[in-house]
């Protein structure tokens, strides 16, 4: 239990009276002084609730919740400063932030593991004199640089239907050969865009991609972009072809990584979590720093204008942000055997990181 400590809060408001109630007749002097005060951090706190027959009123509410909090907070300073610990500041931190919308209550068991080697080459097509007949793939795939590998760790509990089709992609090979079509420093680097592979695009009907069941499911959208190297199924940044989108059979396989520093709450809500980067960070940061296609503010202010009227051609333009000028290739991609060992190590390693993005996203400070 937290001792009656004095803490110094500074100023604080005058205290709400009735009109019963009047302030003690204090000479002018020590009646200002009276504003600022030490007081005791407890663990109860007033009952400020006005009652009446018809029971608490709306303002006697709202003074409640105001109280609860400043005490929760109260209570969490003292768990995170040492001075407590227990069921008590628990409470407290479920007062302040509810950790049911947080990633500490979803099962982001590993349950597989996949090993993309990626190469960069130095423009993103063959030049003309490059290309010959019969050629298939425009993309320079043997010129492409080796950078390094990403191994992603897939939550097969948390979205078992687009880890399923991400780990078909991967087993047909329909992967290897194609490229990332938008980097987006800062946010996420794409790949997986379905199209022609001569492009660098996933052949979606080789890969058998099935049904995904999570996509009309509530709890497969609740897990949030806050880590760099987060890991889901691209639905709002979708940039394929909508004639390709329109093919009988068609299965979302576009995903996107995120890079850092920070968390990309735009995300959230909108695309399926279904994993995180384990290795190789850096590649994912030396893919984010790939020259890109940037429109001028000019160009972006006439296509949503032109997007305003009804111009279908604004969608196809914009569908081209963030294209890399350089082809970043996946040049291989495998799945490895994961132990129980390593399972039990990653288990520990996600619940410890999901404990540090819900303290991170308590409020940095409460009204006083």
């Amino acid at each position: 239990m937290i001792q009656s400590t004095p803490l110094y809060l500074g100023r604080l408001r005058s205290p709400r009276l009735s009109s019963s109630q009047s302030l003690p007749k204090y000479p002018q002097h020590a009646r200002s002084s009276t504003r600022r005060t030490l007081v005791q951090c407890s663990c109860s706190a007033p009952d400020r609730v006005k009652h009446d027959d018809s029971g608490p009123t709306t303002s006697g509410r709202q003074e409640q919740i105001i109280v609860d909090r400043r005490r929760a907070m109260m209570l969490m300073s003292a768990g995170l400063m040492g001075l407590s610990h227990g069921p008590l500041t628990q409470q407290a931190s479920a007062e302040v932030y509810n950790f049911e919308d947080t990633d500490s209550e979803l099962d982001m068991t590993i349950t597989h593991r996949v090993v993309l080697s990626i190469g960069i080459a130095p423009r993103s097509f063959k030049t003309a004199g490059e290309r010959t007949l019969g050629d298939l793939s425009v993309i320079p795939l043997d010129d492409a640089a080796p950078v390094g590998q990403i191994m992603l760790g897939l939550y097969g509990r948390l979205a078992p239907g687009t880890v399923s089709n991400f780990l078909s992609l991967v087993s047909t090979g329909v992967l290897e050969g194609t490229v990332f079509s938008r980097v987006l420093s800062g946010e996420y680097i794409q790949a997986g865009q379905q199209g022609a592979y001569r492009m660098g695009q996933v052949e979606g009907a080789k890969a058998d991609l099935q049904a995904n069941p999570d996509l009309s499911s509530s709890a497969s959208f609740k897990a949030r972009h806050m880590r760099p190297g987060t890991l889901s199924l691209s639905l709002s940044e979708n940039d394929e072809d909508p004639a390709v989108k329109g093919r009988p059979g068609y299965r979302q396989s576009e995903f996107l990584i995120t890079t850092g520093p920070g968390p990309v709450p735009r995300l959230d809500g909108a695309n399926v979590v279904f994993g995180r980067v384990l290795e190789g960070m850096g590649v994912v940061g030396t893919i984010a720093k790939v020259p890109t296609f940037k429109p001028s503010q000019r160009s972006e202010q006439l296509n949503m204008f032109a997007s305003s009227i009804g111009d279908e051609r604004a969608a196809g333009v914009r569908r081209k942000y963030g294209k890399p000028l350089k082809a970043v290739i996946i040049q291989k991609a495998e799945q490895v055997p994961l132990t129980e060992e390593e399972a039990n190590i990653l288990a520990f390693v996600i619940a410890r990181d999901a404990r540090k993005d819900a303290v991170s996203a308590l409020p940095a400070a409460v009204d006083l």
